[in-house]
């Protein structure tokens, strides 16, 4: 398994997601746009056993421990989606099609719902989820995605802001992302 390149990179992600950017449901005007077809995301997960922010890790140094399955979907946006909402505006609608489909080993059972996504893909994909009963939120981020080889890479963990990170709660794997053939794109085989 592949830990995103740097837990700072990681954090600055964060900040957007938490300081309030987000991708909006779709718009009534954008179905003449090109689209981008729903995404499922089928991962095996491993939880990161010895990260520590005051050493430099390198990937090579971060163990693994488990492997948990863990789906998402989301759904069609807009190709051409602008520019970015303002970090500080209120955030945008979350399309209902964003959801986890499955999670046997209750990684993100306590998230209530996602508040905040912010879906630049091909490049990356932000999300964040309340937790129920806290002010923490989950955090998700896939990354390192290859649309040719249909993979991804999904970070996930727990933060009460966009600095600090519950370490005890560090996810990380690969994902088989599958594209709707409806939008002609290929499955994986």
């Amino acid at each position: 398994m592949r830990l995103l390149s740097s837990i700072p990179a990681f954090l600055a992600a964060a900040a957007a997601l938490t300081a309030g950017a987000s991708a909006a449901a779709p718009d009534s005007h954008a179905t003449t746009a090109a689209m981008v077809p729903e995404r499922q995301f089928e991962c095996v997960l491993g939880r990161a056993t010895n990260l520590d922010p005051h050493k430099l890790q390198t990937i090579a140094d971060i163990r693994y421990e488990g492997a948990h399955q863990f789906a998402l979907v989301l759904p069609p946006v807009p190709a051409d989606r602008g520019p970015l909402p303002d970090p500080s505006a209120d955030p945008e609608p979350v399309d209902p099609g964003v959801r986890i489909l499955s999670d046997p080993d209750g990684l993100a059972r306590d998230m209530t719902e996602f508040f905040r996504v912010v879906d630049l893909w091909p490049d990356r994909v932000e999300m964040a989820g309340r937790i129920a009963g806290e002010t923490s939120v989950r955090l998700i981020i896939l990354s390192e995605i290859d649309p040719d080889k249909s993979t991804a890479n999904l970070f996930m963990t727990r933060a009460a802001d966009a600095a600090s990170l519950d370490l005890n709660r560090v996810y990380q794997g690969s994902c088989k992302v599958i594209a709707q053939a409806r939008f002609g794109t290929n499955r994986p085989s």
